[in-house]
């Protein structure tokens, strides 16, 4: 199976199943996506998304991007709106305390967003759909813009939640760094002159290293383990993460 799909009209669109657990299982194939911007889809990438039996698509996106690039609606699928941003919590003060040494631009943001009491509500709704998707031969995809930030935690939230290792997490953040070599089509796809700049710089900066690995290290500090972040933050008990688990694996 291919890891990065290359449908028209698609950006950054990859399959997130194969990856090892720590349990000994592997995620299944054809149940999750992670995407940026899908709203020039293709009659052709439809055919495609439907057989491989898309029914949500979890949108990441603030309002005014949702408005500006509308997603490619179907009637096989339902499209639910789940701003990250803006964040409306304490998320850059929790962050801030901890970043005396500095952490990347990057890295500041993402500690900010998993900490933000906001953005902790959305992605709280992020893992109550994937409950939700657990049908055989249905899934779900998830995006925002380019596909690398909000995505990029979704992403580490549910493959550390199945058990997959922090490295291999790691890697499928940088893999984003492959469709930053060709910068145009980001510039004029995504970015809004009239929208959010923060937004607008993110879509702009290739992923890196510290900036992933430092939302492990707010974790850690503020909750003192994943799984008591699961189920403070986000309401995820071990029944549900037994749940997700035996969705999600195999």
């Amino acid at each position: 199976m291919k890891r990065i799909l290359n449908l028209e009209g698609a950006i950054n669109l990859r399959e997130l199943g194969g990856y090892p657990t720590k349990d000994g299982t592997t995620i299944k194939y054809n149940k999750l996506l992670r995407s940026g911007d899908i709203s020039n889809l293709t009659g052709n990438s439809l055919s495609y998304l439907k057989n491989y039996g898309l029914r949500y698509v979890v949108d990441f996106r603030s309002n005014s991007e949702q408005q500006t690039w509308a997603d490619t609606t179907s009637d096989f699928y339902k499209i639910y709106s789940d701003p990250v941003y803006p964040l409306k919590g304490n998320g850059d003060k929790l962050a801030g305390i901890i970043n005396q040494n500095g952490y990347s631009y990057l890295g500041m943001i993402y500690q900010s967003v998993v900490l933000d009491t906001h953005g902790q509500q959305a992605y709280k709704i992020f893992f109550d759909l994937l409950l939700n998707n657990d049908q055989d031969q249905q899934s779900l995809l998830f995006h925002c813009a380019a596909g690398k930030d909000r995505t990029g935690i979704g992403a580490l939230l549910i493959l550390k939640a199945l058990g997959v290792d922090d490295e291999i997490i790691t890697k499928d953040y940088l893999l984003t760094n492959l469709m930053y070599e060709n910068t145009d089509t980001i510039e004029k796809t995504l970015n809004d002159k009239d929208g959010n700049q923060d937004i607008n710089r993110m879509n702009m900066t290739q992923g890196d290293l510290d900036s992933i690995t430092s939302v492990f290290k707010a974790i850690d500090h503020y909750y003192g383990s994943f799984e008591n972040y699961l189920n403070v933050a986000l309401g995820i008990d071990k029944n549900k993460l037994n749940k997700l688990k035996a969705i999600y694996t195999e």
